[in-house]
C-alpha cells in the first residue's frame, strides 16, 4: 500500500513542476519585467558596447561576449523614450538571437504555475508597449510583465526598414 502511495505523490509533484515555469525578474526604469529562464544565456555587467551607425536610438550598438557580437537593446528608450542606466545586460541565448538587453538590476527568479499567468490583449499598434507584452503575473505583490522577444525584434526590424 506504501508503494502506491509514493508513486502517487511523484505523479501529483511532477503534475506540478509540469504546470510551472521559470522566469528571470529584472527591472527597468523601476518596472517589473521578465522572460523565461530558458531564453536567457547570461547576466552580465554594463561593459565597452561599440556603436554603429544608422541605427535607432535604442539599439545602443553591439558588446561582444566571448568573441561573439550580440546587439544591445535598451528597453526604457524603446517603451519609454528614457535611457536605462547602464547597469547590467541580460544576454540571450544563441537560438534566440545573437541579442541582449540593457537591464536595471535582475530582481529574482520565480517558479510561476500556468494558472497565475494572466494572457493580456495586444494592440494592433507596433508602438504600443502591450504589443511587446504577452501575459503578466503577480510576483511578491507587484505586477510582473513578461516580454515576448520576437514581437520586439519585429518592432525594431520594422522600424529600421
Amino acid at each position: 500500500m506504501s508503494d502506491l502511495t509514493e508513486v502517487a505523490d511523484k505523479t501529483e509533484e511532477t503534475q506540478d513542476t509540469e504546470n510551472t515555469e521559470k522566469f528571470l525578474i529584472f527591472s527597468i526604469l523601476g518596472k517589473m519585467y521578465c522572460f523565461p529562464s530558458r531564453l536567457i544565456g547570461e547576466i552580465a555587467l554594463y561593459d565597452i558596447v561599440y556603436q554603429l551607425p544608422l541605427i535607432p536610438s535604442y539599439v545602443l550598438g553591439v558588446v561582444n561576449r566571448y568573441s561573439i557580437p550580440y546587439a544591445l537593446f535598451d528597453i526604457g528608450i524603446l517603451f519609454y523614450n528614457t535611457p536605462t542606466p547602464r547597469n547590467k545586460v541580460l544576454i540571450f541565448k544563441d537560438e534566440i538571437d545573437h541579442i541582449a538587453f540593457l537591464i536595471d538590476d535582475v530582481t529574482g527568479i520565480a517558479d510561476i504555475s500556468s494558472d497565475n499567468i494572466y494572457s493580456l490583449e495586444r494592440s494592433l499598434d507596433l508602438n504600443d508597449l502591450t504589443d511587446a507584452v504577452y501575459s503578466s503575473f503577480k510576483w511578491n505583490e507587484q505586477d510582473v510583465f513578461v516580454l515576448d522577444v520576437h514581437r520586439i525584434l519585429e518592432r525594431v526590424c520594422q522600424e529600421t526598414l
